[in-house]
């Protein structure tokens, strides 16, 4: 059986959420998605909010990540007003160098109030050093609409084709001018069927694109530095 065959038959780990994210709710987007940790393995990943969603998998898909844990156990603090709190953090990100950054996910309308920096100025206070080295917010304004668009096309396209793989990985290498991505799969008789695979070289190093932007057809790719 082949290594992609096997790939495709893993039962996904079930989601490291600690707080209970619900099954569905009126109003708001919630749910889970699958992707591949850093061991090449699936494992779900719940979210209780569109944003969330988006956030996690811009996360995923950074040349840095190592790990991502969502909804963590709750974190007791003191409040600013005095009294004794507790705080929830959506994800605690990992990167491949062991920086832990724990995240909240908040609308911009909620994230720029007082009331608000000042209470996650008193929850980093008790969180770095303790259950990681960083604390950060997120809201809808840190999601580049490009960025989202080519992870989530990563995403698409995550499952190995070893033969269309290998064919474009050849014609890749061969690649001396910059072309688009349409005009390159013409070029090595794969035509749209191929456009998965040029997105899997692209994230390995094998071409990247002539400038940031959404990988379409249309986007112009050049030979990589992985040969």
């Amino acid at each position: 059986m082949s290594a992609a065959r096997k790939h495709l038959m893993l039962t996904p780990a079930k989601s490291r959420a600690v707080r209970k994210i619900p099954k569905s709710s009126k109003g708001h987007f919630v749910g889970e998605f699958v992707y591949n940790n850093i061991n090449g393995k699936p494992q779900r990943i719940g979210f209780a909010s569109y944003t969330e969603f988006k956030t996690a998998i811009c996360l995923i898909y950074r040349d840095d990540f190592a790990d991502i844990e969502e909804q963590l156990a709750s974190l007791p603090f003191s409040h600013p007003r005095g009294t004794s709190s507790e705080h929830f953090f959506d994800f605690r990100f990992t990167t491949k160098g062991g920086q832990r950054i724990c995240i909240s996910v908040k609308p911009e309308r909620i994230a720029t109030t007082y009331a608000y920096q000042a209470t996650i100025g008193a929850v980093k206070s008790a969180a770095i050093g303790n259950i990681c080295d960083a604390v950060a917010t997120v809201t809808e304004r840190n999601i580049s609409p490009i960025e989202l668009h080519n992870v989530e096309l990563y995403h698409a396209a995550r499952k190995p084709e070893p033969e269309i793989d290998a064919i474009v990985v050849d014609g890749l290498a061969q690649l001396e001018t910059t072309v688009s991505i349409s005009e390159f799969l013409e070029g090595i008789g794969l035509s749209g069927r191929g456009f998965f695979s040029v997105a899997r070289a692209i994230r390995a190093g094998h071409a990247r694109l002539f400038t940031p932007e959404k990988i379409r057809g249309k986007t112009l790719i050049e030979r990589g530095a992985v040969s």
